[in-house]
């Protein structure tokens, strides 16, 4: 028999597991909690496996989370659901057979009948998942500072932190981030779980010599953080994330960072690409950048979440969205040609009358990297990913979706 994508049985949940380590080479441990951390937020009914005559050969999750769509000047950025895709692989015993095909299937038609607007993942490999309509929606830098090179421009308060307990943090943390994400686009909400297995356990295999977390936070923020021994040099810390309520609380709790004791330097991963924090330096050359890359990657289900988010100007473009390579969804409801009519006071996407004229043509992919705004039409036009059908549509489409703040996410999966 040929082997079968299906939902995996409640006694199959520790052999799913083993399966999720082989195809990214990391064979689980015995430690139960990397047993435990998986079933926290993904329900038996939206994992799938490859089984080829009862071994499993092949992995994939979904569970259901909440993202930020671009929101209006001064409000909250509205949130739609979002199909959260994990753990996809194939053992390298069976690859070549169309089975990642059948696994990307089965998740995209099960988060779509749940009513969820898009999907997200993040990419282990950037050449897969652009041919099942997932485009780059969000990016994130990697940053460096010494500190004796991080004096500001102009003074900021000082932040009143506290060290956290794990168990303290747990209470405090998540209120703080949620009060920090609401209004910036493509931030992802977290779960208990998430905060349970992601942010607070810890694993010490993760810590790579490093220092346990250290948790601090304020009235207005907090930042999580590791250091490091660098022989002959001092101690590095690695922020792993700072969440504010408020830029000028952000500023003051960077400056905590930089005066900390003992640290020559400071690094931070899954930074803004153009990041406010250079601007806060007297020398915004300090602020070094060590690497560049995609974070989010978002697939649309349905056209209709454009009219969801908000814009800051006003247009009116047609649409033609085209199948991409590896077509799963059938039929598929971003698939056709559509009006976008939008304003700052609201927006509608509906089917464009027969006969009418597209102005863009452009891929699912694509248009997943235009929906919150970190892509310009006009980039993805000039990549060949986009084609002007009618002169002057790609600055209305640039203006239309230009967004601000700068979509970004901190949450992966």
């Amino acid at each position: 028999m040929a082997p079968q994508v299906r939902p995996i049985r409640l006694d199959e949940r520790k052999a799913w597991v083993r399966s999720v380590g082989v195809p990214f080479l990391q064979p689980v441990t015995e430690d139960p909690a990397d047993d435990e951390q998986h079933w926290e937020e993904t329900p038996l009914e939206r994992t799938w496996a490859v089984d080829d005559d009862g071994r499993l050969v092949g992995n994939a999750a979904t569970f259901g989370r909440r993202i930020n769509l671009p929101g209006r000047p001064g409000e909250d950025c509205p949130a739609v659901p979002l199909a959260a895709v994990t753990a996809v692989g194939v053992h390298p015993t069976h690859r070549r057979r169309g089975l990642l095909r059948s696994l990307m299937r089965a998740m995209l038609e099960d988060a779509r009948s749940r009513g969820e607007r898009l999907a997200g993942l993040e990419a282990s490999e950037a050449g897969i998942y652009g041919r099942f309509g997932f485009g780059v929606a969000t990016f994130a830098a990697k940053r460096r500072i010494e500190t004796r090179r991080s004096a500001f421009a102009r003074p900021v308060p000082d932040a009143t932190m506290r060290l956290l307990a794990p168990t303290e943090a747990a209470r405090v943390l998540p209120g703080l981030f949620e009060a920090a994400i609401a209004r910036t686009p493509g931030q992802v909400d977290r779960t208990e779980g998430t905060w349970r297995w992601e942010v607070f356990h810890d694993f010490p295999a993760w810590r790579q010599g490093r220092s346990a977390n250290f948790y601090a936070a304020c009235d207005d923020g907090y930042a999580i953080y590791r250091s490091e021994r660098v022989p002959g040099a001092g101690r590095r810390l690695r922020v792993q994330e700072v969440c504010a309520t408020s830029p000028l609380a952000e500023a003051a709790i960077w400056r905590w960072l930089f005066d900390v004791d003992l640290v020559f330097e400071v690094e931070a991963r899954l930074r803004p690409l153009v990041d406010p924090l250079a601007f806060r330096l007297v020398d915004p050359r300090a602020l070094e950048t060590t690497g560049v890359g995609d974070f989010l990657w978002l697939r649309v289900f349905d056209v209709a979440v454009l009219a969801e988010r908000s814009y800051r100007s006003s247009g009116r473009l047609v649409l033609d969205v085209v199948a991409p390579d590896a077509e799963v969804l059938e039929p598929d409801p971003a698939v056709g040609r559509f009006v976008l009519d939008a304003s700052p006071e609201g927006a509608e996407c509906r089917p464009a009358p027969a006969g009418e004229a597209a102005d863009l043509r452009l891929g699912v992919a694509e248009l997943g990297s235009l929906v919150l705004g970190s892509v310009s039409a006009s980039t993805l036009a000039a990549a060949g990913r986009v084609e002007e059908l009618r002169p002057g549509a790609l600055g209305v489409a640039d203006l239309l979706f230009r967004t601000w703040p700068e979509p970004w996410s901190v949450t992966g999966f």
